[in-house]
């Protein structure tokens, strides 16, 4: 303990003596650590940790899936639901949801909250209980019961105050009154969504659209989320087989719902990240190199050290101290570097993560409690200790070589040639290592760049967006003349050029599909339905390619028209002019409708995503619950309007609150967040890693041209010009970068197509990316061995010799 001590004390004084070695190495290791510690928080959270539910393993996300390939279909309708539940044998519950925003009024201003209505098993399913009060029971699901609802600790705590009293408190909600039963505990949110739950009289939700119809027969709508936990006796492979046969059973039963219908089983935690691990694992791929960047700088570095103090340790060794002596001291020294490095790099970390989570996903947003636990902290520990010891170690063999004499003479004529190769060789490593993130951001940057200028089908300048409800229990007439009015009174404001309205707006995250056929055809065809105002289309911006767009003289009183775009004519027509021709048996109600315009395409689901079918029917002819609202204004600061237009939505109704209110280019900035976070991480640690690597191959030029003064003073004594020094300091450093560069580019062919699920429309072997970033790295290693070499050619050759 005593000599641990020792060699402690006399490290520190060290590294005291040597600040700007010390701070260098430092920061080299702090940024790698940092970096790493900082992803590795967010991985560990999303990906490693397991859910906040008791057996998390058992439980399982369900849904309708195409059985000919196995991709996700559908989500599950009602009837096939309860079939699902009556037939299986391997799971102990099973719960469906189905969410929706909702008024929530009783109380101070109404406002727009994300509900869910689930089935009573979905508290049981999930073996979370209440921190106030009880959730529902089996009594809840009977028709004519009292209805109930559970709160949110969120909602609970921000509109309530977090008022213990709020147990049979009513609650209005969509119109219709509630008493609250229970509150949940903090985190409870297995769908993603609630803020409140509500049960459904029929032990099934039911579609928002047929509110007051028993959906335990719907098969032809499908929108419901559903989970199951398995058995503990049960496997996952045993399961997926027994939901198989009964998939098969309900399509030969009900054909026409159910042609091609498999049933897929994913684990919940695995469905919950399916859409974020991608761009994780390459984060910490990428966070990885930027570690081992920061290691090779600092065994340079090491390295480096060793060889001006063989003067000194070789008097060491020549007065009795062994070689175990000699390297548990060096080894001392390293393993104290890299715990500062550590502890700087921690707190780089901790100032880091809530920046990260700022611009990130909404699925790392919403994941509550990403810190720096007890597992982040001890990985950033290890981390540390296995840097100090692994990198520290090489050199300290190194130094602590036993041939004294060799070693004094070489402390007082400089170090050889090979010594600088052998640093190269990390140089080399450090490129080829820089090179692979610059592609990888590169190309990132070059699909984000794409991405972002395609054309999304509409005119997204100067729009405002928000979404608004009326209550379902009014009547059609109702809803249609307040949504008419609230248009009527937006259109009226000083600043708005036009306003319509739609039930699914591009982008918004929601969709809805309907199937229907041609007339003495039973063929089927699927569209995604859209429910609009006359001047919808219009205020989009979305162009007219032929008849006419809806307008206000289609009402219920009229023969039902819809307007299809491009994609759909194509699909559904072919080649012939849809205009005047009719579909049949649409929707739930097997309607028919007749065809009065084609429109352009819009890529509603995502700008990555292709177009889809769409029929856009009228909102005098379709009822739809809420709406969002399209407001085209003549300023190009569509926020300046926000007041006028809350103000002249309340003076039709002031129970009527607005959500999501914001500009159509902030909603297409919020679709492309996942890629500008892959690609605005990756840039930044491709960055840190080209600072790394150039920082590193100056120190090993600079290093080499301190050791090569005596030569390179010969050298000018025998006539070498400055040209000759400079390409003699800049070729060497070249060699170790242009072998970096090569094995990177070829490293960079394989692995780029690990990330080519992230990319839009660019190749992963982007030969203009790979031909930039090569020649832009080669650049920085020029710069970084240039100014070494400029040095170098200025040596007094007679100073050189009498210093040597």
């Amino acid at each position: 303990m005593n000599t641990f001590l020792q060699d402690l004390r006399y490290g520190l004084r060290m590294l005291r003596r040597n600040p700007g070695f010390t701070a260098v190495t430092v920061i080299a290791l702090a940024l790698g650590i940092a970096s790493s510690t900082a992803i590795f928080s967010i991985v560990d959270e999303v990906l490693l940790h397991p859910l906040p539910y008791p057996n998390p393993e058992q439980l399982l996300d369900v849904s309708q899936s195409e059985r000919s390939t196995g991709a996700w279909k559908t989500d599950a309708s009602p009837a096939n639901y309860v079939d699902w539940v009556a037939q299986n044998h391997v799971f102990s519950e099973m719960a469906a949801a189905r969410g929706w925003q909702a008024n929530l009024s009783g109380s101070d201003r109404p406002e727009r909250i994300r509900t869910t209505m689930v089935t009573a098993s979905f508290f049981r399913l999930f073996g979370v209980g209440p921190m106030l009060g009880r959730t529902f029971v089996g009594d809840d699901e009977k028709p004519g019961s009292a209805q109930v609802a559970v709160l949110s600790q969120a909602l609970w705590q921000r509109r309530y105050a977090a008022d213990p009293a709020i147990l049979g408190r009513d609650i209005i909600l969509d119109g219709d009154r509630y008493t609250v039963v229970g509150v949940m505990p903090q985190r409870f949110s297995p769908d993603n969504y609630g803020e409140l739950w509500v049960p459904s009289p029929w032990a099934v939700p039911n579609n928002r659209l047929r509110r007051n119809e028993d959906p335990r027969q719907l098969r032809d709508s499908n929108y419901l989320d559903v989970w199951a936990r398995l058995k503990t006796d049960v496997t996952l492979q045993q399961a997926a087989a027994e939901m198989d046969a009964i998939g098969r059973q309900l399509e030969q039963e009900y054909p026409n719902a159910n042609m091609d219908n498999g049933i897929r089983l994913r684990p919940m935690q695995e469905e919950l990240v399916r859409e974020i691990r991608p761009v994780l694992l390459v984060l910490t791929a990428a966070v990885a190199f930027v570690l081992l960047i920061g290691c090779a700088n600092v065994a340079n570095l090491l390295l480096t050290r060793a060889s001006t103090r063989a003067k000194e340790i070789s008097i060491r060794a020549a007065l009795g101290a062994s070689r175990w002596r000699l390297i548990r001291q060096l080894l001392t020294e390293s393993v104290l570097l890299s715990f500062l490095g550590g502890a700087l790099g921690l707190f780089l970390a901790v100032w880091s993560v809530p920046i990260l989570l700022t611009f990130s996903p909404a699925e790392l947003r919403d994941v509550h409690g990403i810190i720096l636990n007890r597992e982040v902290l001890s990985f950033s520990i290890l981390a540390s200790m296995l840097t100090g010891i692994l990198f520290g170690l090489v050199p300290a063999i190194y130094a602590s070589r036993a041939n004294f004499s060799e070693a004094l003479r070489d402390a007082d004529r400089g170090s050889t040639l090979g010594r600088i190769r052998g640093r190269g060789i990390l140089i080399a490593g450090e490129v080829a290592v820089s090179i692979i993130l610059l592609i990888g951001a590169g190309l990132m940057l070059k699909s984000f760049a794409k991405l972002t200028h395609v054309d999304p089908g509409f005119n997204a300048d100067r729009l405002l967006v928000f979404n608004i409800g009326y209550p379902p229990s009014a009547d059609v007439a109702r809803q249609t003349a307040f949504y008419q009015q609230v248009i009527e009174r937006l259109r009226a404001l000083p600043g708005v050029t036009a306003a319509g309205a739609v039930s699914r707006l591009p982008l918004s995250g929601g969709n809805s599909t309907r199937s229907f056929n041609l007339p003495g055809s039973d063929k089927n065809h699927d569209a995604d339905i859209r429910v609009s105002t006359p001047d919808y289309l219009a205020t989009m911006g979305i162009p007219l390619l032929k008849g006419r767009n809806l307008n206000e003289h289609d009402t219920s009183g009229t023969p039902l028209v819809a307007v299809i775009n491009e994609i759909g004519a194509r699909n559904v027509f072919g080649g012939a002019d849809p205009l005047g021709k009719y579909i049949t048996n649409f929707g739930p109600k097997n309607e028919k409708l007749q065809i009065v315009g084609v429109v352009g395409n819009v890529r509603h689901v995502g700008l990555e995503a292709q177009p889809r079918a769409e029929i856009y029917q009228p909102s005098g002819q379709a009822q739809w619950p809420s709406m969002f609202v399209a407001v085209r204004t003549a300023t190009s600061n569509p926020r300046a309007l926000i007041s006028a237009v809350q103000n002249a939505v309340w003076s039709v109704d002031d129970n009527v609150p607005l959500a999501n209110l914001r500009t159509m280019r902030d909603m297409i900035a919020a679709s492309v967040v996942r890629q500008k976070f892959a690609m605005l991480l990756l840039a930044i640690f491709a960055g840190l890693a080209v600072c790394l690597a150039a920082i590193g191959l100056y120190g090993v030029m600079s290093y080499s041209v301190s050791q090569r003064t005596r030569e390179i003073g010969i050298r000018v004594a025998l006539g070498a010009r400055r040209g000759d020094v400079l390409r003699l300091v800049i070729g060497q450093g070249m060699l170790f970068a242009a072998i970096g560069v090569a094995a990177g580019v070829l490293v960079s062919l394989g692995m780029a197509r690990l990330i080519a699920n992230l990319l839009f429309a660019v190749s992963p072997t982007d030969s203009a990316t790979f031909a930039g970033v090569a020649t832009l790295l080669s650049l920085v290693a020029l710069l970084a061995c240039w100014l070494p070499a400029r040095r170098a050619s200025t040596v007094d050759p007679m100073v050189a010799l009498r210093e040597a």
